[in-house]
């Protein structure tokens, strides 16, 4: 813990999304941590509800986006880069979600899925790139997901995720020596609110999901913002390109298939 104390104390982090789920729990381990954080989400509501409890709020700073809005992004960013001064940790985080397939799939939905998963995290990247390259130093994180490994459903959410997987290994290739790391943390099944709907159609699908992760069950917030933390700090610091896997062990194989394959299921 100390560790991460002396590598993230003072960083400026931004995350993307960062008022629910996975984003709002990133927030609340870098503040944990004495990180400055700027928090951007398009829902007012749920910025001023997230993290108002937190023991460090006053060193998360909140801001309103769109960032499907490129001269919006551009200038939260500024903005943000005018109130912290520098930014040494950018986390992309913010995502759409539609679960339906291809031949339902509107082209409304395919195009706000690609302007969020993957056009927003191009942009936020260009945008911080040369002030992190001005310094020398920064770590980028994009959130990627296994389903861009696997088919796994939401096609339109894949596919898109799918393309943050490629930015992340460009961005890694081309600013390396500028001292720049990207990376793509790729989580599995998490249990947070965006899988309402989900529950709602059949509540024991975390139930039945588990099933098929090794280690027994979903992932929580904390799996995926512990997984941040590492690539943020200098713990991470030769490691730039990758396809950080936090998905239970999912992706290792088949598991109900390898007990039916061997027998192992009727001992």
């Amino acid at each position: 813990m100390s560790d991460f104390l002396a590598d993230l104390s003072g960083k400026v982090v931004i995350v993307t999304g960062g008022a629910r789920g996975i984003g709002e729990e990133m927030v609340r381990q870098f503040a944990n941590f004495s990180a400055k954080v700027a928090v951007i989400d398009i829902d007012q509501a749920n910025l001023e509800k997230s993290n108002s409890e937190h023991k460090n709020k006053s060193s998360i700073k909140k801001y309103r986006c769109d960032l499907t809005s490129e001269s919006e992004l551009i200038s939260t960013f500024n903005q943000i880069k005018k109130d912290f001064g520098q930014i040494d940790v950018l986390v992309n985080n913010a995502m759409f979600h539609d679960p339906t397939d291809y031949l339902n799939t509107t082209l409304d939905s395919w195009n706000k899925t690609m302007a969020v998963n993957l056009t927003a995290p191009f942009l936020t990247i260009r945008t911080v790139l040369p002030w992190m390259i001005e310094r020398k130093t920064g770590s980028i994180i994009n959130l990627g997901t296994v389903n861009a490994k696997a088919m796994i459903g939401s096609d339109s959410y894949s596919v898109s995720k799918g393309g943050i997987h490629v930015l992340t290994r460009t961005v890694a290739m081309r600013y390396g020596a500028n001292g720049i790391r990207c990376n793509t943390l790729v989580p599995g099944t998490v249990a947070t609110d965006a899988w309402q709907e989900r529950i709602d159609k059949n509540p024991t699908i975390f139930a039945q999901v588990k099933e098929w992760y090794p280690l027994g069950r979903v992932g929580t917030p904390n799996d995926i913002a512990n997984a941040a933390l590492f690539l943020a700090s200098e713990k991470s610091s030769w490691i730039t390109g990758t396809e950080f896997l936090v998905d239970g062990g999912l992706l290792s194989g088949y598991n109900p298939m390898f007990k039916l394959v061997e027998g192992s299921d009727r001992k």
